[in-house]
């Protein structure tokens, strides 16, 4: 009697409905990365950013072999609603990498154009170049936004 009430229980067990939990939506930093011919490169963002505030990126050069160095000639591109232009040339503060030792860098948009005007809620992405000790150049990007 006992074995069948086992048996009963698992089968009960096995045939009830199950609701899967509910999971809470993200709201750490996106890591995005991106393959070059000597190892990767990750820019680390933010899902949204609020508009009028400075956003400030991390991008992650890790080479396999030999070295990378970058971000090499960043710029805030529009690449929503508004059309897709140079919004704004970045300063970079370029660091290089060795297969031995990563390095971050970050890049600062204060969140307006070229000629100082504060830029619109949308998506923007961000571009920018990565060299490695070979003399390839990639071009590496990602999206930022805007709310």
């Amino acid at each position: 009697m006992r074995v069948l009430f086992v048996v009963a229980a698992l089968v009960l067990a096995a045939c009830s409905t199950r609701v899967a939990p509910t999971l809470a939506p993200p709201s750490g930093d996106l890591v995005l990365p991106t393959t070059v011919p000597n190892g990767r490169v990750e820019i680390v963002v933010k899902p949204s950013y609020p508009n009028g505030k400075d956003v400030t990126l991390t991008v992650r050069l890790i080479p396999l072999t030999g070295t990378l160095r970058g971000p090499l000639e960043p710029y805030v591109q529009a690449s929503g609603f508004s059309g897709t232009r140079v919004v704004k040339h970045l300063v970079p503060l370029p660091v290089t990498a060795t297969a031995a030792k990563a390095a971050d860098a970050q890049l600062l948009w204060d969140t307006t154009d070229d000629a100082g005007r504060a830029v619109p809620a949308d998506d923007y992405s961000l571009v920018l170049a990565v060299i490695d000790d070979q003399g390839r150049r990639s071009t590496v990007g990602a999206t930022i936004t805007l709310r």
